[in-house]
């Protein structure tokens, strides 16, 4: 007992010598521990609350949807789905696009929307259920049955601030009673056409009665969407092929898409979010680590160097070397516990705000984030394990000299001037002050090794985190300067069906005019917006489809190969998607398309069509054809798309509040709202990245610090003789600071080596399994580079600063005394 309280005492004394840079350690320990315990667990949490909230909301088994166009009378539907066993529960829907007009109080909300009609008897619906939280108004009821009444979905609500009650009108200037806001499992994460997420700035989900669905579109007693839940241990394959069958019997001419709750894009997207950000997470918590364990190994070899003389005198006595070892050990040991300890700490208050921001960007209906065990115990293994091996290395090379050599040279790491052989073969020009920190960083060059690369471990995370955004941006501008090069002030107009371009419905669009008879729309032209397959080396990617008269077309997009074909087959694909299946210009891919039956009849067909040009946006989703084409969709001299040109001085806010009232019109989407919605997603980013900068800084600080304050320490006798012979305190300071420039110089680089390959592994893997459908840029911008310079060189550059007031109350006669 006496024997373990003298070992303690023994190495709280070394402690409270350098509590400056045991601190420092401890503080990197902490924020790498911290981010293990409070984040590890964030995979779990999300997952389980995703399960938890898909299942009491009870999303469907599988999915039904009509071809474009399609529309089946609701009791039609009901017949053929009884004809199918293993259906437990099957809710018919109507969906159909729309305008609506949320504006509050001076603030103008105009985007497209999407109408969702369910059937509200029996509390439905039953499938794809929606949950409206306490003090967000109420659910569907039975009673609100042809009632114009409408549940906002709640990602949207929460982007513009709305709440039950607002005004709240439609297509055709209907006004609707907003009567709650809630969330439905198909939108947890809204998506929209073009398979772009967190949509809600631009996309409007509105819940309402089937029958006032089907009123409001015109479409009475008609449905186009199916959701299906199965009875326990259905086979889900039986029963798709059954309702293939089905319905090839009830409805042949009507094209019918199965999909599972696996091909939900949100739901999809949700899952690996929770997977992807817990890779992002343990890397930042082990790089921490890392620099915490170098940290660890330069304090634990100046350490063993300041105790040179007392090993080699305790090894020629004859005592153990490893009751030798203990005593740096027990003090890496501590530093390690102590930061532990500490990171344990923070790591519930990290989780707090995790858990609040989580709350925010993603809504869930449910929640589950129960005290996560492991993450603790990850934390715990990696925060005082690294810190401790990284102390053994220099202490077992210590004990492994000869007591006759530590004794004698008082150096029991090296037993030389390190590197310092090289000023002789490359020398440099200047005063002996100019070369002294070069002669410094290669007198020691394990601890300058290890300091730069403790530098560089911050630099990565910056420069990774930094150029993720970087490539988002670029990818981003790719897509802005693909959609705005040509009448970047466009707006699209969907139609609610088809119609000749001769009708009332069109003209009365495109003559559009304002109170005083001036017109509204300079140019406008027809053409058709379809959803369809392209399918090819095995793979099928679902592709929104648009056909232009390209030899007249106000826009045509940009080609990166090909050529845009007038008057023959042909189609344009993004440059994603012609890598994602194999093809490029001149090759055939197959393309599944609906095919016009009848009035309200569409079925699926391939067809093989030629490739004839690869398009320069980044969207793997958009693919254009010429108008011509539209004879294989049996959709000759009919359009349900409109582009339009504003007049001069006309804003596209004016025009939407015209065509809200307009009969036939769908939605409108003026073409800089899609960037417009992504610029905001954006801004999650920047705000998790000012964070990560933060914390990036922190930690570039604390080593560079630590590096310092060792260096002071070791050099006391040197630096109380530069003194003794008249030399300036800035002197010494700017010596200090032309070696910190060095060290952060070279981590620096190797950090924005290191962290480009670490970029290109995270986007790589990121965007494989969860953002498919982009084509990104991997770039660096200038920016960041500097933003990581100013990390790797300003701020260890500046930190001698700090010792400049330690430095000047030396004691030069005690110092130059000093017999380690």
């Amino acid at each position: 007992m006496k024997n373990s309280q003298l070992w303690l005492r023994w190495s709280w004394r070394d402690l409270r010598e350098r509590w400056l840079q045991v601190i420092a350690i401890a503080l990197i320990i902490a924020l790498g521990t911290g981010v293990f315990a409070g984040l590890g667990g964030q995979k779990r949490w999300r997952i389980d609350s995703l399960d938890i909230s898909y299942a009491r909301l009870n999303m469907h088994d599988i999915h039904v949807s009509l071809a474009d166009g399609s529309f089946i009378l609701r009791d039609e539907m009901q017949a053929a789905l009884a004809d199918v066993e293993g259906i437990s529960a099957a809710e018919t829907r109507l969906i159909a696009p729309t305008l609506v007009n949320a504006s509050q109080d001076g603030k103008t909300v105009m985007v497209s929307g999407r109408i969702v009609g369910v059937d509200v008897s029996n509390d439905g619906p039953q499938v794809d259920q929606i949950f409206v939280t306490e003090g967000n108004g109420r659910a569907l009821q039975p009673n609100d049955a042809g009632q114009q009444v409408a549940v906002v979905e709640e990602n949207f609500a929460n982007y513009y601030d709305l709440q039950p009650g607002n005004s709240l009108r439609v297509s055709g200037d209907i006004p609707l009673d907003y009567i709650g806001t809630g969330l439905s499992p198909e939108y947890f994460l809204v998506v929209d056409e073009n398979g772009l997420f967190m949509a809600e700035a631009s996309l409007a989900i509105l819940f309402m009665p089937l029958d006032t669905a089907q009123e409001l579109t015109g479409r009475d007693g008609l449905v186009n969407d199916v959701a299906l839940r199965l009875d326990d241990g259905a086979d889900r394959e039986t029963v798709r092929a059954a309702l293939e069958d089905s319905f090839a019997v009830h409805f042949p001419n009507v094209g019918v898409t199965f999909d599972y709750p696996e091909d939900n894009l949100g739901r999809k997207q949700l899952y690996l979010d929770a997977e992807g950000d817990q890779e992002i997470w343990d890397l930042i918590a082990i790089l921490f680590l890392i620099g915490a364990a170098l940290g660890a190994f330069n304090l634990a070899g100046r350490i063993v160097a300041a105790q040179r003389r007392q090993i080699g005198i305790g090894m020629a006595l004859g005592m153990p070397r490893r009751w030798l070892a203990f005593r740096p050990l027990l003090v890496g040991l501590q530093i390690a516990v102590l930061g532990t300890l500490f990171g344990l700490a923070i790591g519930p208050l990290l989780m707090v705000v995790f858990i609040n921001v989580l709350k925010s960007a993603a809504p869930l209906p449910y929640y589950d984030f129960s005290f996560y065990m492991p993450a603790y115990v990850k934390a715990t293994l990696f925060g005082v394990t690294l810190p401790l091996l990284a102390t053994l290395l220099p202490v077992w090379r210590a004990v492994r000299v000869q007591p006759i050599d530590a004794i004698r040279t008082g150096n029991l790491i090296s037993k030389g001037g390190g590197l310092n052989a090289l000023m002789n073969i490359l020398p440099l020009p200047g005063k002996s002050f100019t070369h002294m920190p070069f002669r410094n960083l290669l007198r020691s060059p394990w601890r300058s090794l290890l300091t730069v690369l403790g530098i560089s471990m911050a630099v990565i995370l910056m420069t990774a985190f930094a150029g993720f955004l970087d490539s988002f941006i670029a990818t981003i501008d790719l897509m802005e300067d693909a959609l705005l090069y040509e009448h970047s002030d466009r707006m699209i107009v969907n139609l609610d069906f088809f119609y000749t371009p001769t009708s009332d419905v069109v003209t009365s669009i495109t003559s559009l005019s304002n109170d005083e008879g001036q017109p509204l729309v300079s140019q406008a032209e027809t053409g058709l917006m379809l959803s369809g397959t392209l399918k090819g080396d095995g793979k099928e990617i679902s592709t929104s489809l648009e056909l232009h008269d390209m030899q007249h077309a106000l826009w045509v997009p940009k080609l990166l190969e090909g050529r845009i074909a007038t008057g023959e087959p042909g189609i344009i694909l993004s440059e994603k998607a012609a890598e994602d299946l194999g093809v490029g210009v001149g090759d055939m891919v197959t393309l599944e398309h609906p095919l016009r039956e009848g009035l309200l009849a569409f079925r699926l067909v391939e067809t093989e069509v030629p490739v004839t040009g690869i398009h320069d946006n980044p969207v793997r989703a958009l693919s254009y054809m010429d108008l011509s084409n539209a004879g294989m969709m049996g959709l000759d001299g009919v359009t349900n798309l409109l582009v339009l040109v504003p007049a001069e001085g006309v804003e596209s806010n004016d025009i939407k509040a015209v065509l809200l009232s307009e009969p036939g019109m769908a939605s409108v989407l003026q073409i800089g709202e899609i960037t417009d919605a992504i610029d905001e997603v954006l801004q999650l980013f920047v705000q998790f990245l000012a964070i990560v900068e933060v914390v990036v800084l922190i930690m570039a600080f604390l080593i560079a610090f630590n590096s310092t304050s060792i260096n002071v320490d070791e050099r006391v006798r040197e630096i109380a003789t530069m003194f003794a012979f008249g030399l300036p305190l800035r002197t010494v300071t700017r010596m200090q600071m032309v070696e910190n420039l060095i060290i952060g110089t070279l981590g620096t680089l190797v950090g924005v080596i290191l962290g480009w390959i670490v970029l290109n592994m995270m986007l790589v893997a990121r965007v494989e399994d969860q953002l498919s459908d982009f084509k990104f840029v991997v770039t660096l911008s200038p920016v960041t580079v500097l933003v990581s310079a100013g990390l790797g060189i300003l701020v260890v550059v500046l930190t001698p600063l700090l010792s400049i007031r330690r430095m000047s109350r030396m004691d030069i006669p005690s110092a130059l005394r000093v017999m380690e």
